[in-house]
């Protein structure tokens, strides 16, 4: 990529030309821009030809560009002329103060937008509007993501797919909200993910390594059959032919399906596991899983009650003998089928949460009609409502009642309910009397909208609704104590899931497969160690209201025996994650150097400076580089006079391509700081042979070594802050920021900054923001 900013070719200028205070703006972009970005020459995709400093509001997408660039230090470039730093600073400060007071003088609060509730928020809220928790996210189209979210409004379309998929999954939710889903057996399958595969959490028993804990919901009194599918042991498993069942009395209503099974036979030598069927024993004495002894068994819990324990005898762990393929095998996925030899539909917590009234006879039933949809209408449309609202649906029930029963009337009305822009848009309205172009207050019930929809992925409820109603939701003192009581409730989780997943792209990783031939030690255990790690660090920054730095430098994290053994970690036994001091371990600490982040910027047969350098520049200080030109060539891998290149060696052999130099000049020194850490994320000093250099310089001329001194160098400019704020209001608002949002981004900053920018105060600042608590009105047209 050309130079953002080009000097003026006067090369024998050897002073800076302006003094650090008046800084002339004009002539300084004269002086050292103007060479290369006037409309002719526009390089980096800018001119500032004609566009004057005077008043750089009116042109943000430059001007931010600009400040960007220059306090990062990337421009003017190294080796041409350039004025003294405190001159660039007082010439960008002066820039920033310009636009941040115009923005104080006329608010932007961005364009309005259409915004579909994606898959998640859909079934968050049958969640939480209906006490029915169901795994429709499956049911539903992938959504669109725009600025790496799937949360984004732009990219949430609607498809006559989705409409067809919308009025299946609301006939299903409307029927089993009311107990009067069809009885007829049907066949659930849940494959067993890698973060499942040895998943450590409430309700697994003590000392588990396989398994799968499921939430399900059953539709009727009745038996069902649970069914465990055994599968090569791989991340991406080949399936046995062997499984093992049975059978199980269950209620209607949500239960907790657990199947375990140890998937660490390396642990033990000498027969493990014989695979013929259910109902063998168990040979040879218990097998040691970290510490816990347990035999081998393939056991079924529902609610924590053992339904079945299977004791099987007689494999040798490292027999070559599973579905043609080497290794033992694992859980592959379970079935849930059912129901058979239905006795009724006990009443459900989904039913006595829509049922607010039962009908004591025929007459009754209008009235109590009315109340039920009312009360469902409420929450699903998130604010009050009137005879209007309600109509449609009481008409609905009405022309069901003549054929079918009151419940049936009932669910007829609520897939209605299920099917309107109402529930599935997340409607907003221009105040009356808002000018043409202006930002105003949304209402409170839209704002509680957005507070819900933020922190919880789903809507309202009703203590929040209620707020609305008053009029309250907007004293400061009343935003501050919802924030607080919602980050409280176990559904501020998908905060985690769901915004510091997608940011730092921990989705992907679940897909990442090292070479096992390279490295015959990473299994789906390690992998899932890797993710559990990851999460429950971030969770306790989330939790802690730790500073936003602490990503990137807290000097502790959390592992298991498994993990730490892996990283080289003494003094941690057990299966269990316990959070783990990192204090004078100069290795490791922070994300960087988790296992998670560095498989994921890797390949899969040898680490990619240029995949860790481009991860960090994408998602901690969010200045993606472009796209690589077409017809780039591959790291050439080919000895030098009989020696193999080190992976540094090879991407510095690339970089002598100058098509691929200016951009690699950003991207490579940060990946190479990272280079002691191979692909699964374990400490060396050597690569190939030879040793690992850790060095790293940038352009703007910091240098820096290893993963302490890139800790360091980000930590000692406010760019990953920046880019973190600019992350989680892009989330929070549902729409990719603009330059115009620039100021928010900024006030958000430096009303945090005293507290080290920790995560409640910046959750606080961003439901306090423009962006946040107003909208935008359109333009005449």
């Amino acid at each position: 990529m050309k130079n953002f900013f080009c000097a003026l070719a006067v090369l024998s200028f050897a002073g800076p030309l302006f003094p650090a205070q008046g800084v002339n703006r004009d002539a300084l972009v004269g002086q050292y821009c103007m060479a290369c970005h006037t409309r002719r020459a526009r390089s980096g995709n800018l001119t500032l030809e004609g566009i004057p400093t005077g008043d750089p509001a009116a042109h943000p997408g430059v001007w931010e560009r600009v400040i960007r660039k220059v306090k990062s230090g990337e421009m003017p470039p190294a080796g041409m002329p350039r004025p003294d730093a405190a001159t660039l600073s007082a010439f960008a400060d002066g820039l920033l103060g310009d636009i941040d007071a115009a923005a104080r003088r006329m608010p932007y609060a961005g364009r309005a937008v259409i915004h579909r509730l994606n898959r998640t928020e859909y079934a968050n809220a049958v969640r939480d509007i209906f006490s029915l928790e169901l795994p429709l996210a499956s049911e539903l189209p992938q959504d669109g993501i725009a600025g790496g979210f799937d949360n984004i409004a732009d990219a949430l379309s609607m498809s006559p797919l989705l409409l067809e998929r919308y009025l299946k999954v609301a006939r299903k939710v409307s029927q089993l909200a009311v107990g009067v889903a069809d009885p007829s057996p049907v066949t659930e399958i849940f494959p067993v993910t890698q973060t499942q595969a040895v998943w450590q959490g409430e309700g697994m028993p003590f000392g588990t390594r396989g398994g799968i804990r499921v939430n399900h919901y059953f539709s009727h009194d009745g038996e069902y059959e649970l069914r465990a599918f055994l599968a090569k042991e791989s991340l991406t498993p080949r399936e046995g032919v062997r499984f093992f069942h049975t059978r199980a009395a269950v209620k209607a209503g949500n239960h907790t399906v657990i199947v375990t099974f140890p998937d660490e036979f390396a642990e033990r030598e000498g027969p493990v596991l014989d695979v013929d069927g259910p109902g063998g024993k168990a040979l040879g004495g218990p097998l040691d899983v970290l510490g816990a002894a347990i035999r081998p068994t393939i056991e079924f819990r529902v609610d924590g009650r053992r339904v079945k324990l299977f004791e099987i005898a007689g494999m040798t762990a490292g027999e070559a003998a599973f579905d043609g393929q080497p290794g033992p095998p694992s859980l592959g996925r379970i079935e849930i089928t059912g129901p058979y030899n239905v006795s009724g539909v006990s009443e459900t917590p989904s039913e006595r949460r829509v049922f607010v009234c039962r009908p004591a006879s025929g007459a009754d039933e209008p009235a109590c009609a009315s109340r039920i949809l009312s009360t469902v209408i409420r929450r699903a449309f998130r604010r009050d409502i009137d005879a209007s609202d309600l109509r449609p649906y009481l008409a609905t029930y009405t022309e069901t009642r003549k054929k079918h029963a009151f419940k049936e009337s009932i669910a007829a009305a609520l897939r209605d309910v299920l099917l309107a822009p109402d529930f599935l848009f997340r409607l907003e309205f221009d105040s009356a009397g808002a000018k043409p172009g202006s930002a105003h207050p949304v209402s409170d019930f839209e704002l509680a909208s957005r507070l819900s929809f933020f922190l919880w992925s789903s809507v309202p409820d009703d203590a929040l609704l209620d707020l609305a109603r008053k009029g309250r939701l907007r004293n400061p003192a009343a935003i501050e104590s919802e924030v607080h009581r919602m980050l409280a409730d176990p559904r501020a989780s998908s905060l985690i899931d769901n915004f510091a997943a997608q940011w730092l792209g921990l989705r992907g990783a679940a897909d990442i497969e090292p070479d096992h031939q390279i490295y015959p030690d990473f299994d789906s255990s390690l992998a899932s160690a890797f993710q559990q790690e990851t999460r429950l660090f971030i969770r306790s920054l989330f939790r802690e209201n730790r500073g936003i730095p602490d990503l990137l430098g807290a000097d502790y994290t959390y592992l298991n025996e498994r993990l730490a053994r892996h990283y080289g970690i003494p003094g941690v036994t057990g299966p269990g994650f316990r959070r783990v001091s990192l204090s004078g371990n100069p290795q490791r600490g922070g994300l960087l150097t988790q296992g998670s982040i560095l498989l994921l910027t890797s390949h899969t047969t040898k680490t990619s400076p240029v995949l860790r350098g481009k991860w960090i520049l994408d998602n901690l200080l969010n200045t993606p580089p472009p796209p690589p030109p077409a017809n780039v060539p591959p790291l050439d891998e080919s000895p030098v006079n009989g020696r193999k290149l080190t992976t540094r060696e090879q991407v510095e052999r690339h970089r002598t391509n100058p098509v691929c130099a200016s951009c690699h000049a950003r991207i490579d020194p940060l990946g190479f700081a990272l280079e002691n850490f191979d692909v699964t994320g374990r400490w060396r000093t050597s690569d190939d042979g030879g040793p690992i250099d850790a060095s790293a310089k940038l352009p703007g001329g910091a240098a820096f070594t290893g993963p302490k001194g890139l800790r360091d160098m980000l930590l000692n400019s406010d760019g990953f802050v920046h880019a973190a704020v600019e992350r989680l209001l892009t989330y929070a608002i549902g729409r990719e920021l603009d330059p115009r949002d620039q100021p928010a981004v900024r006030e958000i900053m430096r009303s945090t900054e005293s507290n080290r920018y920790r995560f409640l105060d910046v959750i606080l600042a961003i439901v306090r923001s423009i962006p946040f608590q107003m909208r935008q009105t359109a333009e005449k047209s």
